[in-house]
């Protein structure tokens, strides 16, 4: 084989994206994903299985040069891959509607095929004339130069441009925009193999074949790409094995649950079975839940001590004050299950400090719960 690559690299290359593709296709299939997810992840699936054909082009050429059918066919192969990074890019920038995709993909496709039909019928006559092509400036290469480089160069500035979008969208989330950062600097690869193409063309630097730099420049896309790629596994595995930071958070919070909802358990909502297995979902329904039987449970807290009055506004988040709550809010659940009647305090702030957003009550309830078995013990 001819390939600049070596084959150790090569067959490393392909099997780390075979195993990816393998991953995606179980996130596709096997998980519950929305449409939009869906599409994406089968316009992945299809762009890494013409990236694997591609690399085995490569490693079938019997030279590094354009007259080898074989190199050819790959070079269709690398701009068919480009057209789903097209489609992505088209996707994830609302350029197109989410319905349309597959035939936007289509268009492209049918593009990408009339590119290749014209490097292989051009080298084809150029072979039977008996000359070899020239990839230099003149009509034969200029012609297959053309052919390659502008759907190559179109299709991989939209997939740009629209992970630049998604990147610089502050509600997107961090590991997406990681991804998309990621996928900017390998399309850089590839614009940088173009860069140096032309001026092998142009100057002569740097020395050796032209074409050796496609496979090299595509094969190292293809390997961060598949790196980048990796990230959703990953996430879509921890959520299996219940290490996200939902899952923690909910079982974190689970003993401070069932105490509350043991002695409030008319405000426990039923589960949404289009939702339930969602752990965001279920954390943010457990929160409401705490919170609704802490509101109940008010007009049973024993009152406070003057001392712990002063000390909450002195310092509100004091894990004494917290601590003292407790103790409070454990008394006011048993009271509560024992059938007593209210303490007739009224009802206070559930918590001794004020939280404002979804994330500062959370923390609070955190807190609560870090707490809560030293306080149960306590009173019991």
């Amino acid at each position: 084989m001819s390939s600049p690559i070596p084959g150790v690299v090569a067959w490393a290359v392909i099997g780390y994206l075979a195993v990816g593709l393998s991953g995606w296709l179980w996130l596709v299939r096997g998980t519950d994903v929305d449409r939009f997810d869906n599409r994406m992840g089968r316009l992945v699936i299809h762009m890494g299985l013409w990236c694997i054909v591609a690399l085995l082009m490569y490693r079938c050429a019997s030279t590094p040069t354009i007259d080898d059918p074989a190199n050819q066919l790959a070079l269709g192969c690398v701009l068919m891959t480009t057209t789903y990074l097209y489609s992505i890019g088209r996707l994830i920038s609302a350029d197109s509607v989410p319905e349309t995709v597959w035939r936007n993909q289509r268009n492209a496709g049918l593009v990408a095929l009339a590119a290749t039909a014209s490097i292989v019928l051009t080298a084809a006559a150029v072979r039977y004339s008996g000359r070899t092509v020239d990839l230099r400036l003149a009509r034969d290469g200029l012609g297959i130069g053309c052919a390659f480089a502008v759907p190559l160069t179109y299709n991989t500035f939209v997939f740009a441009r629209g992970c630049l979008g998604a990147f610089r969208d502050i509600d997107t989330p961090r590991a997406a925009r990681i991804v998309s950062f990621g996928m900017i600097g390998s399309i850089a690869i590839i614009w940088g193999a173009q860069a140096l193409s032309l001026s092998q063309l142009t100057t002569g630097w740097p020395d050796g074949p032209p074409l050796s730099l496609v496979p090299a420049a595509f094969t190292l896309f293809v390997a961060l790409g598949s790196t980048l790629l990796a990230v959703p596994l990953v996430a879509e595995l921890m959520l299996r094995a219940g290490m996200d930071r939902a899952t923690r958070t909910y079982r974190r919070l689970l003993p401070l649950w069932r105490d509350l909802t043991a002695a409030v358990p008319e405000i426990v909502m039923p589960v949404d079975t289009r939702y339930g297995s969602d752990p965001a979902t279920r954390l943010l329904r457990m929160t409401v839940e705490i919170r609704d039987a802490m509101l109940h449970l008010g007009a049973y807290l024993p009152a406070e001590s003057d001392a712990t009055q002063r000390n909450t506004v002195r310092k509100p988040e004091s894990n004494r004050a917290i601590t003292d709550y407790a103790h409070r809010l454990i008394r006011a659940a048993q009271a509560r299950k024992a059938g007593l009647p209210p303490a007739g305090t009224g009802a206070p702030p559930p918590l001794p400090m004020g939280a404002h957003d979804f994330d500062t009550e959370l923390a609070h309830l955190i807190d609560l719960a870090r707490i809560w078995p030293q306080a149960k013990a306590a009173v019991e």
